[in-house]
């Protein structure tokens, strides 16, 4: 997802101004890569809240203008109140072409596994990747098609095409899984139980005469 927001440059730095700043309604933040000195920037908080709410979950890439002067950039890091939740700090991390950068990505598991139709249960263990691209190839979300995925299957990274993507994830990650149902493998140790009982007790039988 991509989204364009403006801010403006902020001079102050005493912990009073930032106070100050949040209680005018705006956000502080910063904008730095490729090793330069960040630029400190406010944001409004109304306008930029309801655009980071459509964010959520999924990939985002912030198109910044400062002054007339555009920066494509992602969010590194964020502070966020522990009682009001608003967000108090905020930083962008600039993108720069041909320099790669390591970031998570969501993973979005698509289609009706047959293991589900059948009475399964899908277990999604891995929810966002680690990798490290350049910015051009970077996905704003790594789709998995679950469709058919059987009972008692499961889908590895090693399963997924990562194109032009590195990840230090082990590739024998399981990603996601059809599990039995509960019941049914409640069921099945119970069989193998009352199994071993009669074998055992037909060993412990004495010949009769």
């Amino acid at each position: 997802m991509n989204v364009k927001i403006k801010a403006e440059i902020r001079n102050n730095e005493k912990k009073s101004d930032l106070k100050k700043i949040r209680k005018d309604g705006f956000i502080p933040g910063i904008i730095y890569g490729d090793g330069k000195e960040g630029i400190r920037v406010i944001m409004e908080s109304i306008p930029f809240r309801k655009i980071y709410k459509k964010t959520i979950g999924e990939m985002a890439f912030f198109d910044i203008e400062v002054n007339g002067k555009n920066y494509k950039t992602i969010i590194k890091d964020k502070q966020v109140h522990p009682v009001s939740q608003d967000i108090m700090h905020i930083d962008f991390l600039e993108l720069h072409e041909g320099k790669a950068l390591t970031l998570n990505i969501p993973l979005k598991f698509v289609g009706d596994p047959v293991g589900v139709s059948e009475g399964g249960l899908m277990e999604i263990l891995v929810r966002e990747l680690e990798i490290s691209c350049l910015p051009k190839d970077i996905p704003e979300e790594i789709e998995i098609d679950v469709s058919n995925l059987g009972m008692g299957e499961t889908i590895h990274l090693a399963d997924i095409n990562l194109e032009n993507i590195e990840t230090k994830t082990p590739l024998e990650t399981t990603l996601v899984a059809i599990r039995a149902p509960k019941e049914e493998v409640e069921e099945g140790i119970g069989e193998e139980v009352d199994k071993t009982a009669e074998e055992s007790e037909e060993v412990g039988e004495e010949p009769t005469e």
